[in-house]
């Protein structure tokens, strides 16, 4: 397994969802995006889950402190969280440094929507 780092958007439909209780620390998006959610069954359970739109994606090349300041599998909603992710970027030469950097940048800052946009962390 590695470090996945994504950038999501909300959706109307789509494979890719969040349930209500994995968005949970975020009231005022729940509220905001209400009328997007869905009832999914599976195994005769019903969950409400908004469907989600990848629009960033990075695989590793994050240095070793990343994994102190971000917690796997949290929901980050805010860009100075973003900004902050950035400055662990470590690539294996300084030219990969640089690539990731401007990737990340496009990526995850240029295109975040405060309010909107969703950084997800999983290793």
């Amino acid at each position: 397994m590695g470090l996945d780092l994504s950038h999501y958007i909300p959706a109307l439909d789509g494979v890719d969802y969040f349930t209500v209780d994995e968005l949970k620390l975020n009231p005022e998006f729940i509220k905001q995006f209400c009328h997007l959610f869905q009832v999914m069954k599976f195994d005769d359970q019903a969950f409400e889950v908004l469907y989600i739109t990848e629009i960033g994606y990075q695989r590793k090349g994050m240095n070793k402190r990343f994994y102190e300041e971000f917690e796997n599998d949290q929901l980050y909603f805010s860009i100075s969280d973003v900004r902050k992710a950035k400055a662990y970027i470590e690539g294996m030469s300084e030219s990969d440094t640089n690539n990731l950097l401007k990737s990340f940048q496009q990526n995850f800052i240029d295109n975040f929507t405060e309010g909107e946009s969703i950084f997800i962390v999983s290793w």
